[in-house]
């Protein structure tokens, strides 16, 4: 009796779209023993071209990036614009992105903003996100704090870690709203529960000078360290100091002059790439 992948290539074969698109999404899957980039590309254009919406969003992304098929600007517009008139919100932003930075394409602001807006409408996080930026800095509509912060919020309640890093950054600076280290600290754990890094070593400054929390050096170690493991030059320094000092964990001269060690030859390597 065939399996359920052998029964899905059956599937796919006889024309079902469906089967099509999720034959294309284990092809695509790195960690699958089926792994094939080209096979991928070929099914979800199958699908695309019975008009599967997501399979249409995957084949433009495919064509934009020329993974396992040749890369071609016109025909990822072409399959961007299919997802679109269906309403797919991932297609919406990825389309405004080529619109906004595509050196290929015909720069279109207000094309690109107004995508943005329908995916934000839409509940599309990543949409949310970006308005809030925009709404930031100003560089595509009026600048608004209040917007920024509006947009922010939105993606940062359905979990975006970058948007609860930025509406922290907001709250923690004053910029824009009235400065509360509370709400800051509120939305910097989020993210840092996310793996954002940045997050993590807020958090992790937070907790050691008791800044919008109650100081614990204990917690400030655990965020520290997640910081530090994943790069931020500023929290491996710190950790150091922590180990040094046994500033919520045992002493350790050996760890802290590990850490040490590491900063150290990135701040080497970082002036070699200068000169």
């Amino acid at each position: 009796m065939a399996d359920k992948f052998d029964q899905l290539v059956i599937k796919a074969s006889d024309g079902d779209a469906e089967a099509q698109y999720e034959l294309a999404n284990i092809y695509y899957d790195v960690f699958d023993k089926h792994f094939s980039p080209e096979l991928a590309a070929k099914w979800y254009l199958k699908s695309a071209e019975q008009g599967n919406a997501d399979a249409q969003f995957c084949i433009a992304r495919l064509y934009s990036w020329g993974d396992g098929i040749e890369a071609s600007t016109e025909e990822a517009l072409k399959w961007y614009k299919a997802a679109v008139k269906q309403g797919h919100s991932d297609a919406m932003c990825d389309l405004a992105g080529m619109y906004l930075y595509d050196p290929d394409v015909r720069k279109s602001k207000k094309q690109a903003i107004k995508l943005y807006e329908d995916a934000a409408g839409m509940g599309n996080s990543n949409a949310q996100y970006f308005l809030g930026l925009v709404y930031l800095d100003g560089e595509y509509v009026d600048q608004s704090f209040e917007k920024a912060r509006m947009w922010f919020k939105m993606a940062a309640e359905q979990g975006n870690p970058y948007a609860q890093f930025d509406l922290g950054e907001m709250y923690f600076t004053g910029f824009g709203v009235k400065k509360s280290k509370k709400e800051a600290f509120k939305w910097y754990l989020m993210s840092a529960k996310e793996d954002h890094a940045l997050a993590q070593y807020a958090v992790a400054t937070m907790y050691l000078e008791g800044k919008g929390t109650k100081q614990s050096y204990k917690d400030a170690f655990k965020w520290m360290k997640e910081a530090a493991e994943q790069g931020v030059t500023n929290a491996m320094y710190d950790l150091a100091l922590m180990y040094h000092y046994g500033t919520g964990v045992k002493k350790s001269n050996k760890e802290a002059f590990k850490w040490m060690r590491i900063v150290a030859d990135d701040l080497f390597e970082a002036e070699d790439e200068y000169e």
